[in-house]
């Protein structure tokens, strides 16, 4: 929750901006690399051909990935209190929402936010359950990784990237197993920053605990797999409906490149790099960077489309406006309301 409170602090805005600055900047520059070798001819004709059969199950699949999230985030926040499928694919998708529109992936805080607020529980505690999400989704697209790698050929310094990400997951595994150990519940004792600082490592350690010993985190770790094998043939059936005739495995590898490429924020709905990481990820299997060009805005707007539509109409019957979930969490974010917070825990 660091991050968030630095990007609401008012000292940081001269840092935010630029750091927006440099994600517009990047996105930029890969649009014009992925542009400049663009066939309109060729890109309106095979839009014109795409088989609709394969682009309904694309939306399917892709509509079904957020709903198998959506399971296992209820599984993960079975200790913060009881809550609906429903309710958490609701979350997870104004959370996208709000990614597409605005940079930094500040949707992650938002689908937290809103988790809490129908739970009744602390943000804090919400915020363990994202964690080990990602940590799932990390130790899958690294099997992911180590399978595209026996598989399929890939360029050495692509090779060498994929073992880095590896070693990172490793690190994570190891960090989040360290916490989830430790984890205790904080001391009230927080009069400086340093001292808030370690009291709220401390809350998502002893919440982090909690959620990785429930019942369901083992199902949530296999529900990964099939989100991400979901999410996989999704990417892969708009290359069929645009007649791509690759495997499903490099569908598949093709589709890892992009989500690696675009893990780091860039600009909001990851314009640029969304199609940069799709055009380099084709072209290594041999696709026309021309045809490979026009794909990236094709499966762009046939898996993003749906995801606006949606997202758009859960964040609106939150019962929330973006505005006002922006104001809440600048309150609760403050340093005063988090030793509130901190406080009121230690409390029995």
């Amino acid at each position: 929750m660091i991050g968030e409170n630095a990007l609401l602090d008012e000292p940081s805005r001269p840092r935010r901006w630029s750091r927006r600055a440099l994600g517009y900047t990047v996105a930029a520059v890969c649009l014009y690399w992925v542009l400049r070798d663009l066939d309109l001819r060729e890109l309106l004709r095979r839009v014109a051909e795409m088989d609709l059969f394969w682009v309904a199950a694309a939306i399917l699949f892709d509509v079904l990935s957020y709903l198998c999230q959506g399971l296992r985030w209820k599984l993960l926040l079975r200790p913060v209190g009881r809550i609906t499928v429903f309710r958490t694919t609701q979350a997870i998708y104004a959370g996208l929402f709000v990614n597409e529109m605005l940079p930094m992936k500040l949707g992650e805080i938002v689908r937290a936010f809103l988790i809490s607020r129908w739970t009744s529980a602390k943000l804090s505690s919400v915020v363990p359950s994202i964690l080990l999400e990602r940590l799932f989704d990390g130790i899958w697209l690294a099997v992911g990784i180590i399978i595209t790698i026996l598989f399929v050929p890939l360029p050495r310094r692509l090779v060498e990237a994929g073992d880095v990400f590896g070693v990172a997951i490793l690190v994570a595994v190891v960090t989040v197993t360290l916490l989830a150990l430790g984890g205790r519940r904080p001391s009230s004792n927080n009069s400086t920053k340093k001292e808030r600082f370690l009291t709220l490592v401390q809350n998502i350690s002893f919440e982090l605990r909690i959620a990785s010993k429930t019942r369901g985190a083992l199902l949530a770790f296999v529900l990964s797999l099939v989100l991400l094998l979901l999410q996989g043939f999704s990417f892969w059936f708009v290359m069929r409906a645009y007649d791509l005739r690759l495997s499903f495995l490099m569908g598949l590898a093709v589709f890892i490149i992009v989500h690696l490429g675009t893990l780091v924020p860039t600009a909001p709905a990851n314009v640029g790099s969304y199609q940069f990481f799709t055009v380099l990820g084709l072209t290594l299997f041999g696709v026309e960077k021309a045809t490979a060009a026009g794909f990236s805005l094709v499966v762009f707007a046939v898996l993003t489309a749906p995801l606006w539509v949606i997202g758009l109409w859960a964040l609106g019957s939150s019962g929330l406006t973006f505005l006002q979930i922006r104001s809440e969490l600048a309150r609760l974010l403050t340093p005063a309301k988090l030793r509130q917070i901190h406080h009121q825990q230690e409390r029995p």
